[in-house]
């Protein structure tokens, strides 16, 4: 699929899950940052992210979803949280909908949770089949109020 399309992004999500599953780290690091760079250089906006990235608009969507997995890639292996942070924090200015879910991981990753995968374990419904939503909100916006310094301009936009 890749080499049909280079920029088209869900193989890369996909192929990087592969090649975790059977442990080439290695491949996996490497698709999951070409990904990533070529998503970057197609919104490309004078060496800046993108005012408005929405969702809505359909060829938008795998291009969000790449960086958003890059910005868990980079949550769960790097101890520089603030790269993360600064991905997921663009992923929300561009579209203040989030229908990618970037401000949950904001908020995560300022109360200290190593990954994606962490905090979705403690919000995980008693079926284990999705997150339990209510519960999910109630810690959000309790857990957010401690860090209206970073993501207080959203909360604004909310009320």
């Amino acid at each position: 699929m890749i080499a049909k399309d280079a920029d088209y992004f869900d193989p890369y999500i996909t192929l990087h899950e592969y090649y975790l599953m059977d442990g080439d780290y290695k491949k996996a690091i490497k698709i999951m940052e070409d990904g990533f760079k070529r998503a970057i250089d197609l919104i490309d906006n004078d060496g800046r992210f993108p005012d408005k990235l929405p969702w809505a608009f359909t060829e938008n969507r795998h291009i969000i979803r790449m960086i958003f997995n890059f910005g868990m890639f980079v949550w769960a292996n790097n101890e520089d949280k603030e790269i993360a942070l600064n991905i997921f924090m663009e992923l929300l200015k561009s579209n203040h909908n989030d229908n990618i879910g970037a401000r949950y991981s904001i908020v995560a990753i300022l109360e200290g949770f190593n990954s994606q995968e962490e905090y979705e374990e403690r919000f995980e419904s008693e079926d284990g089949h999705s997150l339990d939503y209510t519960k999910l909100e109630e810690w959000f916006y309790k857990s957010a109020e401690k860090h209206k310094d970073v993501i207080g301009w959203w909360l604004d936009l909310d009320d």
